[in-house]
């Protein structure tokens, strides 16, 4: 017969003494033995990770336009995506300075999504009307304001509209920017990646510059009140001087940016240990790699530290530890590079089972000790 017993062993980690610092082998040469569970139990990192990678890289937006006259029915809504690149960016960037970024880009570095060439604009047959897209952020509100216009249209023709987009599920730069609503967004690659270009050839076959220019009796709207009837769409067109139709091709979105600290939180993942949580996503938990969740309560350059008295521990499916692998990934389960990701400590806590053997006459006695005391035995 055997009685189980338990101990625990810990295991302290410094990345600094790791070839990569986000995706490293822990090798344990004497192995974990009888190994039940397992836990973080410490860790702790600078928060200075920086505020552009994967997919923080690259900001996408799709543009709609109508090659004949917006008061025609003729020709429907086209639609194009593109890109600006940042991914040469390096470093901590602060709002102001992304806006300034951005505006530069604009301003012949656009990239069109399809062609990955430098490109704005629908092809040869788009000859007036380019999209200018300006980024303004209101240190008063923490918000970015995003203006949209066509500074060289004359007429209704080729009249562009304006909608954020985003790839792979992840809205990337435009939630760290204050977004929120992705089913007001352009999904590229998903099966709803044309229904704004549907509703637009559904509801909108006619739409003018100004109410005045609204037939009499026609259910016909204007740039005015499709810009406000839109969450993130907007509508450029022709230039007015009428302050309400300037006013309503200013993009600002529900949220605070925290694009400077753009991060509430840190996943520690490990595909060898974490086989025994779940995350949710699109309403239905799936299985994870995740072993804990590292919360990020402090200000940019301070450090983050966990460490608790209550372990959330991980059940284990071997239970002979050699080695183990260890990941991080921000809140939204990105990828950050080894190489911007600071020098993190932690220690993770295994449970270990020992199983304690016992003689037959010690078992012996044992049981003679239990009748004793249930039956009030006197020698």
């Amino acid at each position: 017969m055997t009685i189980d017993r338990h101990h625990y062993r810990y295991v302290y980690i410094d990345s600094s003494n790791h070839k990569l610092g986000n995706d490293f082998t822990v090798k344990v040469p004497h192995s974990l033995n009888s190994c039940s569970r397992v836990a973080l139990q410490s860790f702790s990192i600078p928060n200075t990770i920086p505020n552009i990678y994967s997919g923080l890289n690259k900001l996408y937006w799709a543009e709609f336009r109508k090659p004949t006259s917006t008061t025609s029915n003729l020709a429907d809504w086209e639609m194009k995506i593109f890109y600006i690149d940042l991914s040469s960016l390096e470093g901590y960037i602060t709002n102001e300075g992304i806006a300034n970024i951005i505006n530069n880009k604009f301003v012949d570095e656009v990239y069109d999504y399809e062609t990955k060439t430098l490109s704005h604009s629908f092809g040869t047959s788009d000859t007036t009307g380019t999209l200018a897209i300006t980024f303004t952020y209101n240190p008063d509100t923490y918000k970015f304001n995003i203006g949209v216009s066509q500074p060289s249209l004359t007429g209704n023709a080729n009249v562009k509209i304006f909608v954020p987009a985003f790839v792979d599920g992840d809205m990337g730069l435009w939630e760290n920017f204050g977004f929120s609503h992705k089913e007001s967004m352009v999904q590229i690659g998903s099966t709803d990646e044309l229904a704004f270009l549907s509703y637009l050839n559904t509801a909108y076959t006619r739409i003018y510059a100004s109410n005045t220019d609204i037939p009499a009796g026609s259910q016909d709207q204007s740039y005015y009140d499709f810009n406000y009837s839109q969450r993130y769409a907007r509508i450029a067109g022709v230039p007015s001087n009428d302050t309400d139709i300037v006013a309503s091709k200013i993009l600002i979105p529900e949220g605070s940016a925290t694009h400077e600290n753009h991060f509430n939180g840190l996943y520690l993942c490990s595909d060898a240990l974490g086989t025994d949580g779940l995350i949710c996503k699109n309403d239905t938990a799936t299985p994870t790699n995740i072993i804990a969740w590292i919360i990020n309560d402090q200000p940019k350059f301070s450090y983050l530290h966990h460490n608790t008295n209550t372990p959330a521990w991980m059940k284990l499916n071997d239970q002979n530890i050699k080695q183990f692998d260890i990941k991080i990934r921000d809140n939204r389960g990105r990828d950050i590079p080894a190489h911007i990701l600071p020098s993190f400590n932690m220690t993770l806590v295994f449970e270990e089972i020992d199983e304690a053997d016992f003689s037959k006459e010690h078992m012996k006695e044992y049981f003679r000790e239990g009748y004793r005391k249930a039956h009030d035995y006197r020698k």
